[in-house]
């Protein structure tokens, strides 16, 4: 009865407290546990954000195409569950207004936390998802254990395998069941990408304004907003959708954007967080990979300058980052306003056919320290690996492949090449030939667009030789080798006084850690390494496996 009646008197708060159509409004009240209100919560539908008064209450107009309210869970309370999950909205009900939401409060704020950031996990089917659970999810879950501090983690995007007209969206259910927080050792927030998209257009909720909120109508019901935040010690963390599609005949008609309204929600959103706290942006396209001059229509144009002014927004604050991930592939890039962009490396490395990314990175994750409003160091985790393992060492003349190609490297017996996955501008490359320092600092090559090896651009030709070489993708019926022969921004050529030498590697990243690799891989490492799988199995063409 007592809640009854609070619900009574919320209500007709709501109506006086708004103006027009109650059908359209949306308020409530954030409190604790203890039934205390919580003041200052941003609560938002993903168009319009406001903060808790000092009675935990909100109102606001909601935007017709919203789907939810969902508070920005403060750095001081709980990251609610439901089922495993992070469960910070409620969905929207045109029969109802008042939306209440009751957070529990942390005993200490976590001012120092671990990020877990999971580039494009991408099941296609329930072979797929296996790997994904007993390759990735459980690494994951026996990792965290090891880390000082909560773990915390978020996909960069790609979850499913959606592809021209075939869904694979069915699996989500599926997905989100194996990623709860009891399997994965930590709460998993999720980011959508360009094969997370519901394909007919006609299973799609036909109310929806715009082409990429129909879409993504489907990932909206198992996984929650499409745009949200929340709070972790000193640290804003967002996730965008930045895949704009153009219309929904074409599943590969899409580009890097922000709407308008996307925009307006980040500049409200971003309104109320202090200068000094660290931004951090989770998205699935990388910003850097594109540019306002190769794009050809004015709607495509303003969707990308849309980014670029999140860009700048996000440069207001200490130590801003953006995260990506949809190229497979780990690399490192400076925006403008200072703003980091981490790419990262793909849980499904390439597609699941194997156990590496196409430029040799092993399917992995990245994991963030965070002291303050700081990343305090970060690793590359590749699956089934220790950490220590960040780096792979080629002879130069190597030759590596299988039944369908090979692949000679072209750098000659005296050249190492070296594969630093997670190499970033600030550490350090050290070679040492018999004991003796030899190399301390070099620099990374010049990334290759050829798809035969070069005697100067740096590709990864060990992974190339098994993804292309030994499964044949490139070779199989429906297969492009593009995907699969992608450019490296982290290898290093290093040219050997004596080439038969005992050499070590010595990588030195930005937190003074050392890492050291002595084996040099050759032309029967492909043999010798264990990276064989079952025989794949034939993928049907209908959903029903």
């Amino acid at each position: 009865m007592k809640k009854f009646l609070i619900s009574v008197a919320l209500a007709a708060w709501c109506l006086a407290a708004s103006a027009v159509d109650p059908l359209k409004d949306v308020c409530g009240q954030v409190l604790d546990t203890d039934g205390k209100p919580l003041a200052g919560v941003v609560v938002s539908d993903g168009y319009t954000a406001v903060q808790t008064d000092a009675e935990g209450r909100y109102a606001f107009v909601r935007n017709a195409a919203a789907a939810y309210v969902f508070v920005s869970v403060p750095a001081d309370c709980v990251v609610p569950l439901r089922q495993g999950h992070p469960c910070f909205y409620r969905k929207l009900d045109d029969k109802r207004t008042s939306y209440d939401f009751e957070l529990r409060r942390l005993k200490k704020v976590e001012t120092d936390f671990n990020l877990f950031l999971l580039g494009d996990p991408q099941c296609q089917n329930t072979h797929h998802v296996d790997r994904m659970k007993n390759e990735g999810i459980a690494d994951m879950k026996a990792y965290a254990k090891k880390q000082k501090g909560s773990c915390y983690a978020v996909t960069l995007g790609d979850i499913g395998y959606s592809e021209g007209g075939r869904n694979t969206n069915y699996l989500f259910p599926v997905i989100r069941q194996e990623m709860a927080a009891d399997k994965a050792g930590m709460p998993i927030f999720q980011t959508p990408g360009n094969h997370d998209f519901e394909f007919a257009s006609g299973s799609v909720n036909e109310f929806s304004p715009t082409v990429t909120l129909r879409r993504n109508r489907m990932f909206e019901a198992v996984f929650g907003p499409l745009d949200y935040s929340w709070n972790r010690g000193d640290v804003h963390i967002v996730s965008m959708n930045d895949v704009r599609f153009d219309n929904l005949e074409k599943a590969s008609k899409y580009s890097c954007g922000f709407s308008d309204e996307q925009l307006e929600w980040l500049r409200q959103d971003l309104s109320f967080v202090p200068k000094d706290k660290m931004v951090i942006l989770c998205v699935h396209i990388p910003f850097a990979t594109k540019s306002l001059a190769g794009m050809k229509s004015e709607e495509t144009k303003h969707a990308f300058q849309n980014v670029l002014d999140a860009v700048e927004l996000m440069g207001q604050f200490s130590n801003a980052m953006v995260f990506s991930g949809h190229t497979h592939t780990n690399f490192k890039n400076t925006l403008f306003n200072g703003v980091r962009e981490f790419t990262v490396g793909a849980m499904s490395g390439c597609w699941w056919w194997s156990r590496n990314c196409a430029d040799g990175s092993p399917n992995g994750y990245l994991v963030c320290h965070f002291k303050g409003n700081r990343l305090a160091d970060h690793i590359y985790k590749g699956l089934g690996f220790s950490d220590k393992h960040q780096m792979r060492i080629y002879r130069g003349d190597a030759v590596f492949g299988g039944k369908f190609e090979e692949f000679r490297l072209q750098h000659g017996h005296d050249a190492l090449l070296i594969n630093v996955y997670n190499y970033d501008e600030s550490w350090k490359v050290q070679v040492y030939e018999n004991g003796k320092l030899m190399a301390d600092d070099l620099k990374p090559m010049a990334p290759s667009k050829e798809f035969e090896p070069t005697a100067d651009g740096g590709k990864d030709w060990w992974a190339i030789g098994y993804n292309v070489g030994v499964v044949g993708r490139g070779h199989s019926p429906g297969s492009t080798r593009n995907n699969y022969c992608e450019k490296c921004w982290h290898m290093f050529e290093y040219k050997m006084t004596d080439p038969n030498a005992k050499v070590k590697v010595v990588v030195i990243d930005d937190a003074g850690r050392k890492f050291t690799e002595t084996k040099i891989y050759d032309s029967k490492s492909l043999e010798e390494v264990d990276y064989s799988l079952a025989e794949p199995p034939a993928y049907h063409e209908s959903q029903i496996w």
